[in-house]
């Protein structure tokens, strides 16, 4: 991509932003599951990087045109806002969140990862990969909490690094693509062959 091609473009990629929001809340979060930081790290970079930054990217993508990432940015950037509130409630007894609610609700969201498979096949490799690594460590993750297996929720957890390091790597690209006009790094092809455009 040459400078002029940059210089004409009118609005930065939200991507950048929402990836980069993704990458640090879940691993903030995943550090803090196996012991490595307190839960209060996770309460401020969760509600800040994961639930701020990434439903500010969602609200751009909504402008930009872009449906899958307007939903997908949103949902997760909500679901980030919802969980330090519930550790806050926990903390505070206000409003607390208790019983199985938790885990569900991370159930809830891995089903949802699993819906946008789909979707982000038809964009590359490495996103429906990274959706599915979402989708299994959520999954893990709350059917351990409510099973009381640790070594359940621990497997969650390492899919969810999992996904943060593909996350990153999705941001690798599309930075340097956007800056330099350059692919550093391959990101496969798509799984699903895009349809006739719905919209008239």
């Amino acid at each position: 991509m040459s400078s002029d091609r940059r210089s004409a473009r009118t609005t930065a990629d939200p991507g950048l932003i929402g990836l980069l929001g993704f990458v640090i809340a879940t691993l903030t979060a995943q550090l803090a599951h196996l012991g490595v930081q307190s839960e209060s790290a996770v309460f401020w970079v969760g509600a800040v990087f994961g639930g701020i930054v990434q439903v500010t990217a969602g609200m751009l993508s909504y402008f930009a045109g872009d449906d899958f990432h307007f939903i997908v940015y949103n949902a997760f950037g909500w679901y980030w806002i919802c969980m330090p509130g519930f550790l806050l409630g926990g903390e505070l007894g206000f409003f607390e969140v208790s019983g199985p609610v938790r885990p569900l609700f991370s159930v809830m969201f891995a089903i949802i990862a699993f819906g946008f498979v789909f979707a982000g096949a038809m964009h590359n490799t490495v996103l429906p990969l990274t959706l599915i690594c979402v989708s299994v460590g959520l999954a893990l993750e709350g059917f351990g909490t409510i099973s009381e297996s640790d070594p359940l929720g621990t497997v969650g957890v390492w899919f969810l690094l999992a996904a943060s390091a593909l996350a990153t790597y999705l941001l690798i690209e599309k930075f340097y693509l956007r800056t330099m006009g350059r692919r550093v790094v391959p990101l496969g092809p798509a799984w699903i062959s895009a349809g006739a455009d719905p919209t008239p």
